[in-house]
């Protein structure tokens, strides 16, 4: 189906008719996330109305704070990821000094009241200070809204919180059970300092600004080009045999070898192989690279077999 991205200034309104909105800022789009866009379906095919997401095109709480922020998914990660959830709609709010003086009723008034149905989690907030809850959502007259209940896993909240500390600890495995799929960073291939060609590996490197990194170490992946999925083992990390102190992700592509410079791919974790290690010497390195290699074909036919 065909998404419409849509971006709002503070000083636009939402003026789409019969429209299912559901809120929030939807970092990692995981399971917690795409409970609400279920209700939200259940609802569209009742009563025939527009299903739409509303997000932010940064955090709020770090904008206010001053601070970098990392996201798990970019604007572009959820327009692809919302495609095949049957979304009609994708409204990208652009984070400034004036939308966050919206008190929560005049944000209301701003952007939702010609919406239909609203649906957020228990946990939404809005508005000046996030004063915002969402039993204000349920005092507007303007349309019905539902609160979809935190979900959990091993009793802990399923949210990015969890799945942010899960790829800092290296607990792939978990981190993609709770995204409902793998982690995925995608970027421009950028050039490198060539070393992976030096070693007999020659290595895509990636742009990957503003994403947040899985924990430093070697992956077996899959990379994304031209909507084809090739194996690969991607190294996350400060090549310590190397040292330049600048972090860099970079993938070895297995059964491909064409020119890749400034073409955007994507990187999908599948699980986490081990620490990025200090080598004497190149041949030493050469070996583990080679052992990495090894226990990546093995992978690869676990999985196809």
């Amino acid at each position: 189906m065909v998404l419409k991205v849509k971006y709002l200034d503070y000083n636009d309104t939402i003026e789409e008719d019969n429209l299912i909105l559901c809120l929030g800022f939807f970092d990692g789009l995981h399971k917690a996330h795409q409970a609400l866009i279920k209700k939200g379906q259940i609802i569209k095919k009742e009563r025939n109305y527009k299903l739409a997401v509303l997000t932010f095109d940064q955090s709020i709480k770090l904008f206010m704070q001053k601070k970098p922020f990392y996201f798990l998914t970019s604007v572009d990660d959820k327009a692809e990821i919302l495609k095949s959830l049957d979304v009609d709609i994708l409204y990208v709010m652009k984070v400034s000094y004036d939308l966050i003086k919206y008190t929560p009723e005049g944000f209301i008034d701003q952007f939702l009241k010609n919406v239909k149905v609203c649906i957020a989690g228990e946990d939404f907030t809005f508005g000046y200070l996030s004063k915002g809850k969402v039993d204000t959502l349920q005092k507007s007259p303007y349309f019905e809204t539902i609160v979809i209940k935190e979900i959990t896993y091993h009793g802990v909240k399923v949210g990015s919180t969890r799945i942010r500390e899960d790829l800092d600890s290296g607990d792939l495995a978990e981190a993609n059970f709770l995204l409902g799929r793998e982690y995925t960073i995608t970027g421009k291939v950028i050039h490198g300092n060539k070393i992976g060609k030096l070693l007999g590996f020659p290595t895509a490197n990636i742009d990957f600004t503003n994403y947040l990194l899985p924990k430093l170490g070697v992956y077996f992946t899959k990379v994304i080009i031209d909507d084809l999925e090739y194996y690969g083992m991607t190294n996350v990390g400060k090549k310590p045999t190397f040292p330049d102190n600048r972090i860099t992700l970079e993938s070895y592509i297995f059964d491909f070898d064409d020119d890749l410079y400034d073409k955007i791919i994507g990187i999908k974790f599948l699980k986490y192989l081990r620490e990025e290690l200090y080598f004497k010497n190149k041949e030493d390195l050469i070996k583990q690279i080679e052992q990495d290699r090894i226990q990546v074909l093995d992978l690869i036919k676990e999985r196809v077999n």
